[in-house]
């Protein structure tokens, strides 16, 4: 859940610096947001989760924590620190950065799926990330697309 809200806050966000700040598009401000806080606060939160409190959000997800949980922390970690990066590096370092983080996680909303299809694993872990899991990178594809980067 704390990931849509995230994701709504990118938009609010996006539209607080098109207004007050300016000097680019509504489309552009959007993807900074997006990239900057969304991609950023989700590295961050879930390497925290999946480290850190890798015994807790494991049972909310209905799996058995273990070392490639950890790993899966550490690589949200790396995407994390990108998307804040993105915020002084821009060009080529945005897409960069977007690629991963895409195919992560809607590599993942794809394996939640499979997890509710074939396990019937309807662990509130398993079942509220899908949205955020196709939503954030479909959103962020979109906003490339709409400004031809």
């Amino acid at each position: 859940m704390i990931y849509l809200i995230v994701y709504f806050i990118c938009w609010i966000i996006a539209f607080i610096l098109y207004s007050f700040v300016g000097g680019a598009s509504f489309l552009f401000w959007s993807l900074y947001s997006h990239l900057v806080i969304g991609v950023g606060f989700f590295g961050i939160f879930n390497f925290i989760g999946h480290t850190i409190l890798s015994e807790k959000v494991a049972r909310t997800i209905g799996w058995v924590s273990n070392g490639f949980q950890k790993e899966l922390g550490f690589v949200s970690l790396g995407i994390g620190i990108c998307g804040i990066l993105c915020h002084w590096v821009r060009d080529c370092f945005w897409i960069a950065t977007a690629i991963p983080f895409c195919v992560f996680l809607i590599g993942a909303g794809i394996l939640h799926i499979i997890e509710i299809k074939q396990k019937n694993n309807f662990n509130k872990g398993n079942v509220w990330i899908i949205l955020p899991d196709f939503l954030m990178p479909i959103t962020l594809i979109i906003l490339f697309i709409s400004l031809k980067i």
